[in-house]
């Protein structure tokens, strides 16, 4: 599993970080969650040098993307489970490690262009080291990537892509021909945070005396067609003026992204690595086709389905009034609605149909954000000791505190969320032709659901040129690196 919730009784003990999840390594020891305390011991770094001296040097981090995680901005003042926990995370690797950790943090939007990639081509074409590491938005990182602005982390000592705090998915998901730009794992809390999620309203779930949600999930049976018949259980014209409008109750909520989430709900990629290493383009096929006329059957219906860009309306605020059975969204909405009166529970995208061998969950190509390293370093080795041992105490140390307290002892309602997320999590997609935008198929389809539009073998076929030709230029430029990081290896 990828992420294994405990359940809930362990994770209130994980309240005091004293619980590591599931199969993941011995747990942090240690008896006080206050920031200030860094007394952590451990009995198996398992791989990770315990102690380094760097002699005080700054070590510098940028974050930079469409929601800019501070992961590495905490300090002492820290009041939350969660920031308390990334502070412990900081001061322990700058006890252990000699470094003085410094974190840029810029939220700005980014299509390719942002400050992520602004900042790093810049010192890459002046020869500058202004940054260690950074965590960029998918978008930028991309194209940094292959534009030759980003060090293979598969080829910088002391980082090891293989232990439990990289995210196994990612890397297969990511990787070409065995080279790594850019991934995710413990050390952010940025990919989970951004994992499709649908929220389903419990009171009024009983108040129309529906299926169970949860039980349709356990047995296989939560898919579009059961969704889409749920959706149209609790429709009501509230203000009785004959108009459904954000004066009403619709039976969900959408977010106009998360088309792409259905796409590989379906167990469909836009893009996938081939066995010859290169990134081909799998968008087109029956079951997309198929995963998206159910889809569009149930969203174009105005009647049950209000779509919030489309209507620039307030979805918090309809969701908090019970206007919605169902929200579509990320997990991120989740800790927004702790003061919310009525119970909600989580739940995994549907399936396509029953004889889908599991879940599938996108993580949002847009908001997402993944940790590279800066191809000028000053000191690379140090960047990979320093790099993996955040991974490795965001395991120990961050984790348990955000999910167990955060998201699952603060924000869900029940056991039974705990399990969804479980889910969500073990089924994570990081579709590659999302992030590198071929087509772009990803913005296209957003816009296809912006104009209730459902011919998608037009808007296919009218942007394969524009996606191949970046194919082309992408697949040439790793299969250069290849060798060119092999022998750095």
């Amino acid at each position: 599993m990828k992420k294994r919730i405990l359940t809930l009784v362990a994770a209130l003990a994980a309240a005091a970080l004293l619980a590591a999840c599931g199969d993941k390594p011995p747990a942090v020891t240690t008896t006080d969650t206050s920031a200030g305390d860094t007394s952590v011991t451990d009995a198996d770094t398992l791989g990770i040098p315990e102690t380094a001296d760097y002699g005080g040097e700054a070590f510098n981090i940028l974050s930079a993307g469409n929601v800019a995680y501070a992961d590495f901005t905490a300090d002492e003042t820290a009041s939350t489970p969660l920031d308390s926990a990334q502070y412990k995370r900081k001061a322990l690797v700058e006890q252990n490690y000699g470094v003085k950790i410094a974190e840029t943090v810029e939220k700005a939007y980014s299509s390719g262009g942002g400050p992520g990639y602004k900042r790093l081509s810049t010192d890459a074409n002046a020869g500058d080291c202004n940054f260690d590491l950074a965590l960029v938005a998918g978008y930028d990182v991309t194209v940094l990537a292959y534009s030759d602005y980003l060090y293979d982390l598969a080829s910088i000592p002391g980082i090891d892509l293989s232990k439990s705090w990289w995210d196994k998915r990612a890397n297969e998901n990511l990787a070409v021909r065995g080279v790594m730009f850019f991934t995710t794992g413990e050390i952010t809390v940025s990919d989970n945070d951004v994992a499709f999620v649908i929220l389903f309203n419990k009171e009024l779930r009983k108040a129309y005396d529906l299926d169970d949600p949860y039980s349709l999930v356990y047995d296989g049976e939560w898919t579009l067609d059961t969704f889409g018949a749920l959706c149209k259980t609790v429709t009501e014209d509230l203000d009785q003026n004959g108009i459904m409008d954000a004066n009403d109750r619709f039976g969900v909520l959408v977010w106009d992204d998360s088309v792409v989430g259905i796409v590989n709900a379906a167990g469909q990629r836009c893009c996938t690595i081939a066995e010859d290493g290169t990134i081909g383009l799998t968008l087109y096929n029956e079951t997309t086709l198929a995963a998206l006329d159910k889809y569009f059957s149930i969203i174009y219906d105005t009647q049950y389905a209000l779509t919030y860009q489309r209507e620039k309306v307030d979805p918090l605020e309809m969701w908090q009034a019970d206007k919605g059975l169902f929200w579509m969204n990320t997990m991120t909405r989740i800790p927004q609605l702790r003061g919310m009166e009525s119970d909600f529970g989580i739940l995994p995208y549907p399936k396509l149909n029953t004889t889908q061998d599991e879940y599938y969950h996108t993580v949002a190509p847009y908001n997402s954000q993944f940790i590279c390293v800066p191809l000028i370093q000053d000191d690379v080795e140090r960047t990979g000791t320093i790099t993996e041992a955040l991974a490795y105490y965001g395991q120990k140390i961050v984790l348990p505190a955000y999910y167990d307290v955060t998201l699952i002892g603060q924000s869900a309602r029940d056991e039974e969320s705990e399990s969804m997320v479980e889910i969500i999590l073990d089924t994570l997609v990081f579709d590659i032709g999302y992030y590198y935008q071929i087509g772009p198929y990803n913005k296209q389809l957003i816009i296809m659901i912006r104009n209730y539009d459902r011919n998608f073998a037009s808007m296919y076929d009218s942007h394969k040129n524009a996606a191949t030709a970046l194919l082309s230029v992408i697949n040439e430029y790793y299969g250069k690196a290849v060798d060119q990081w092999t022998a750095e290896k």
